[in-house]
């Protein structure tokens, strides 16, 4: 099991970059609060049974590595039924499956860089993929401890 504490920075699977800033007990059943970083910083309860399904902790490096090495393996994966696609990438973007990011983050790789014109995402299917992407890009900027805005360049040459 997980040993989160107050302070701790970690990954909510739906809203990203958050910090545990207190724990608290509610009719009987603990948990954390959780601020997130983007969005405001509302907080949120996640319930200590099921923290390990909602939060994790920041990727060390040696992860971040391995998971550029899984990227490389990442096909170009397009399905033209809107709704099918659309439920795929809502899957995996609130999966908190960090594999399932880098997916989407190698997703709109491809469609920014390598696309043939056979791709065609809707807004919504961009705004899913920018989402994962910036979440992405966020932790990794703590991970390897660059400044925020130097993420794109260092993960694209990563996946290039």
């Amino acid at each position: 099991m997980e040993q989160f504490v107050k302070g701790q920075q970690v990954v909510h699977c739906r809203d990203g970059l958050a910090v545990i800033v207190d724990e608290t007990v509610i009719s009987d059943k603990e948990y954390f609060v959780v601020k997130t970083i983007r969005g405001g910083g509302e907080n949120i309860y996640v319930s200590k049974e099921r923290a390990e399904n909602i939060i994790r902790p920041i990727m060390d490096q040696k992860m971040a590595n391995d998971l550029f090495e899984y990227a490389k393996t990442v096909e170009v994966e397009y399905n033209s039924n809107t709704k099918q696609r659309r439920d795929s990438l809502k899957r995996r973007l609130s999966s908190g499956d960090v594999k399932d990011i880098v997916f989407l983050v190698k997703q709109l790789y491809f469609y920014r860089n390598k696309n043939d014109g056979s791709i065609k995402y809707g807004p919504v299917d961009l705004d899913m993929l920018q989402f994962a992407t910036n979440n992405f890009f966020d932790e990794l900027a703590i991970t390897f401890q660059k400044p925020r805005d130097d993420m794109e360049e260092f993960v694209y040459k990563k996946l290039g």
